[in-house]
């Protein structure tokens, strides 16, 4: 088993710069034939998970760069104050587009409001929030009014083989029953009872299964496809009457 610890802290997932700081990788656990053997699946997953685990919501060191909080907006976007929102990361900060409070990402990880008192430590603790917040919300009575709307490229997907550009720029609007794509005066519908799934590709790509086609929906730097699928499996819980289900897909 080989642990890398400090990788969140070099380079976490919803950035585009590598960071100043230690980081470090060695096998943490071997496991021999003849021990595994002997192990349930159960007790085997278990071994893994220990050997692998590492608690990156930590300040165990720091991490310099100049633009630490870019793009900071790929994984969230619920404020503890307004709820749905959208943010906007520049260098070291980021900022809700609906109150203006500013948040300082520090070289060791954590979080600090500009001015006032921010509630979460860490992006760890912000994202778990943030998935608290999503799980009490009924969307099922959110599909009058777009809880976001954006622009981005529309491709389809030939798995393996090809992906061809539909669009440039469409309109994007996420319900809380579907998306709706307009492009060319043209208002395409996916209800989220026809999509087999959605996922997040890479850091600002969305795609959606919709039988046997597959579509990718590609924003620009600040695009967050996070707030899709986790909307989407909400919708899903609540309709297989999993209202207290916590799994939101990622």
């Amino acid at each position: 088993l080989f642990r890398i610890e400090g990788g969140y802290g070099v380079h976490p997932r919803w950035s585009d710069v590598v960071r100043k700081g230690k980081m470090r990788a060695y096998v943490s656990r071997v496991i021999q034939p003849e021990e595994y053997e002997k192990l349930t699946d159960a007790e085997l997953f278990e071994i893994i998970e220990k050997g692998l685990y590492v608690n990156e919501a930590v300040a165990d060191g720091e991490f310099r760069h100049k633009r630490s909080a870019e793009y900071l907006e790929r994984a969230l976007y619920v404020c503890p104050f307004c709820g749905l929102s959208e943010l906007e990361s520049h260098k070291d900060t980021v900022t809700c587009k609906k109150c203006g409070r500013r948040v300082r990402y520090l070289p060791t990880k954590e979080l600090a409001g500009v001015g006032f008192d921010f509630p979460h430590r860490f992006v760890a603790d912000w994202y778990d929030a943030q998935t608290d917040f999503i799980n009490a919300l009924d969307v099922t009575q959110l599909v009058n009014e777009p809880l976001y709307r954006e622009h981005a490229a529309l491709y389809e997907v030939i798995p393996c083989k090809r992906k061809n550009l539909l669009a440039k720029d469409v309109e994007i609007s996420l319900y809380g029953d579907r998306i709706t794509l307009l492009r060319d005066g043209e208002c395409q519908e996916f209800r989220f009872d026809d999509l087999v799934t959605l996922t997040v590709l890479g850091k600002n790509k969305l795609n959606l299964y919709h039988g046997d086609a597959l579509w990718q929906i590609k924003g620009g730097k600040r695009f967050n496809a996070l707030k899709y699928v986790h909307i989407y499996h909400r919708a899903k819980n609540i309709a297989k009457g999993e209202e207290n289900a916590k799994f939101l897909g990622l």
